[in-house]
């Protein structure tokens, strides 16, 4: 019967096998008994040109001439498009293109409804209004009778219906959004297709509120409270996304949504996210995203990963902050210029009530080289966790610099300069005035500068240098006969080198992105390296294999073994310190507030140490149990990096280091600081004691290895490695080999003596 004949664009569809299962199956039992359908499918094949034939002669006629005008004329195109990346001619429109208007929008692929409040019907939703139009899709708001509340359905544009391209990177889409859940992420309810027009769409949360786009046009720009709150949801929602392998790759003010009531930030739109290891749908030299948004190396066609999403977190905040973009150009070309070459003036510069602090944050993560920016979402959204905690307050300082601060672009705080130089000047001259007076029969001394005065030392050598391939090292340890180094390194391996002659013995497979801390037991058989990962491993290093996983359920940052190697303790980016018993595996949980960086347990196992992200060293009691109270060490001036006990049982000494640039030296079992080591500039993320507790060493964020005198605090070496930061900092048991990692990925040891 002809009413019971399928439509033509379903049998495009499915020709193009784009069918369900199901419904393919009917279809084609129908069409092998019915010839007028059968016409239909031949003709639809053919492309359903009746010139096809005079078409496919034209082809086998002799090449156009190379004098033709055709040439420069292909040319010129081929170059605009090259140069504009306008890929419309495929339909495949960039993210970044300014929404079509919807007046020309047809919606014939509504099925119709006898609700004049409908706009139509697609599948089981009744379609309430048109919200918007972007470069693929078109967005709807509709009703779900299922579960009685609104929802948005995204449906593929219908003018790509028949575009590969558009419809992979829609479906791309969907299973990118739908791949990872978040507070700060737009939720998504169902991914499916219309059986009726055959439309790929994605139902979501409907956001009830703005853009951020929208209101920066309504408000011009956001007070610095407003913007490090819009940075802290920003960035929670980009570490779900990157933890979840996605790179979102199109952060701008439209798809950033603000709910209505409560302001909560809403990342959405994930049509060009990737995975890390996707690249099929990313055609040669297109370059996708937005270009006022862009990160350099994305402007530039090169890899992009996780930091790129933060450049253009950067650029959104610059824009939320002063209501203007840091690389505007009138022309596309101009702006990747700006974004490729140029540098921001400071927020601060442009407007000085705005907190130095969150100034220098921008600037960081608007840093040209990946490297120097932020290195994980989770750690921008901490930082701007802990400053709103702080209300507002200023880092210590002249002002003119925070810790966050890039070190090339940290200005000179002269007030500072002037208070320690005046006094100095003021001496010479009137020592100088002294000795024009006083009589003498002796001529004056003849003064020669040091050449040399401002050459920085090399310092010691370092034995070895083991060159890094994973990149920055994170954590370095050895094993308890300290013939064995090993390192952990951001890409989440754990390589060990024989001390000796620098070959690595052993690699372990992937354990999560970036390995935090590694912590060796002191009989040498077991290994836990904290990661992303939501569960910790223990490694027994007798097979070289995952021994049993704990699951303190967030990202963790540090862990360690008490020396009786009955427990592990592990620190959480939730704040959370568990005490494990390895038996039983059922742990001791002592909340807190903030990031724990690091943990160190005494020797003789009656204490441990924690700090982290709240500037507070915390010492407690081994064995813990629910309900104890740490003591407090509050002397540093913000987050606390590192510490650890010296090896010494009777009375060992505890060293902390931080952001403040200080090394602190204390006496543990009263909680008495002893003495406070300066000399880094700018970060310390490491320490460690040897020498049998003589001696301690710091890493810090200015490339540098400092070695002091524990009992005088006199500074005793400096070493120096590639001009990058220093992570992490770890001496042998033998108290004399120090092996150091960092920023550039390689790890140098160096003999002490």
């Amino acid at each position: 019967m002809p009413t019971h004949c399928p439509q033509t664009g379903e049998l495009e569809r499915l020709i193009r096998d784009r069918v369900p299962e199901a419904r393919a199956a009917v279809l084609t039992e129908h069409i092998s008994s019915c010839a007028g359908c059968q016409d239909r499918m031949e003709s639809l094949a053919a492309g359903g040109d009746p010139l096809l034939t005079t078409v496919v002669r034209a082809c086998r006629q002799e090449r156009t001439p190379s004098h033709s005008a055709m040439w420069p004329a292909l040319s010129a195109v081929a170059l605009e498009v090259a140069s504009t990346g306008d890929y419309s001619r495929n339909g495949d429109t960039p993210s970044g293109a300014e929404p079509v208007s919807t007046g020309d929008l047809d919606l014939k692929f509504l099925q119709a409804t006898g609700d004049s409040t409908l706009i139509g019907r697609l599948g089981v939703f009744d379609i309430k209004r048109v919200v918007g139009r972007g470069g693929m899709g078109v967005v709807l708001q509709g009703y779900d009778p299922h579960l009685q509340r609104d929802v948005a359905v995204k449906v593929l544009d219908p003018q790509l219906a028949n575009n590969d391209v558009a419809r992979k990177r829609f479906c791309r889409e969907a299973r990118a959004a739908a791949a990872v859940t978040h507070d700060n992420l737009v939720a998504v309810y169902q991914v499916d297709e219309d059986h009726a027009s055959g439309l790929p769409y994605l139902v979501m949360q409907l956001v009830v509120g703005e853009s951020l786009e929208q209101r920066l046009k309504r408000v011009g720009k956001l007070s610095s409270v407003d913007v490090a709150k819009l940075g802290q949801q920003a960035a929670a929602g980009l570490a779900a996304a990157h933890a979840g392998g996605l790179i979102h790759r199109d952060i701008k003010p439209g798809n950033i949504l603000i709910e209505e009531v409560g302001d909560r930030v809403k990342l959405t739109d994930f049509g060009l996210a990737r995975g890390l290891e996707d690249v099929r749908l990313t055609r040669t030299g297109f370059v996708a995203g937005t270009p006022l948004y862009m990160a350099p190396e994305q402007a530039h066609g090169e890899t992009v990963d996780h930091r790129s999403d933060l450049f253009s977190l950067g650029s959104v905040l610059y824009e939320a902050a002063t209501g203007k973009h840091p690389f505007d150009g009138k022309t596309p070309l101009a702006v990747l210029r700006r974004v490729a070459d140029e540098t921001q003036p400071a927020i601060h510069d442009l407007d000085p009530s705005t907190p130095q602090w969150l100034s220098d944050v921008i600037d960081r993560l608007l840093a040209k080289d990946p490297a120097e920016r932020f290195q994980t979402a989770t750690e921008v959204a901490e930082i701007f966790s802990l400053e709103l905690a702080r209300d507002g307050v200023e880092m210590p300082g002249c002002g003119k610099a925070s810790a966050y601060a890039l070190r090339s672009r940290k200005p000179i705080c002269w007030k500072s300069v002037s208070f320690k130089v005046l006094p100095l000047l003021a001496g010479i001259l009137l020592g100088a005035l002294a000795v024009a007076l006083w009589p003498s029969s002796n001529p004056a001394p003849t003064v020669v500068a040091n050449a040399n005065a401002s050459v920085v030392e090399p310092g010691l050598a370092p034995k070895f240098t083991i060159p890094g391939k994973a990149g920055p090292v994170w954590a370095v340890g050895f094993t308890p006969d300290g013939k064995s180094l090993a390192i952990g390194s951001e890409d989440g391996s754990i390589a060990f080198y024989n001390v000796s002659d620098q070959f690595s013995t052993v690699t372990f497979p992937r354990t999560g992105r970036h390995v935090w801390s590694l912590d060796i037991s002191k009989s040498g058989r077991f290994l836990v390296a904290p990661s992303d990962d939501l569960e910790v491993e223990v490694y027994d290093l007798s097979t070289n294999k995952a021994d049993r996983k704990f699951g303190p359920g967030a990202s963790t940052k540090s862990a360690t073994f008490t020396p009786d190697e009955q427990r592990v303790i592990t620190g959480d980016r939730a704040g959370m310190i568990m005490v494990w018993n390895l038996q039983e595996q059922a742990p001791v949980e002592l909340p807190g507030k903030g990031t724990v960086h690091t943990l160190a347990v005494r020797p003789d196992s009656k204490q441990f140490a924690s700090a982290g992200a709240d500037g507070v060293v915390k010492l407690w009691p081994l064995p813990s149990t629910k309900g104890d109270k740490p003591m407090l060490l509050e002397q540093h001036a913000g987050p606390v990096y590192g510490v650890a006990y010296s090896t010494e049982t009777a009375n060992p000494r505890l060293a902390s280091a931080g952001w403040d640039g200080t090394v602190r030296i204390w006496d543990p079992m009263p909680g008495k600081q002893l003495r406070v080591l300066k000399g880094h500039e700018g970060d310390v993320f490491s320490v460690s004691f040897g020498k049998d507790g003589t001696v301690v060493a710091s890493a810090g964020g200015d490339g540098t290895v400092r070695i002091w005198d524990v009992e005088t605090g006199a500074p005793l070496q400096v070493l120096r490695g590639g001009g990058r930061a220093f992570h992490t900092v770890r001496f042998a048991p033998d108290g004399k080999t120090l092996a150091a990692g960092g920023r550039d990925g390689s790890v140098r040891v160096w003999m002490i003596e």
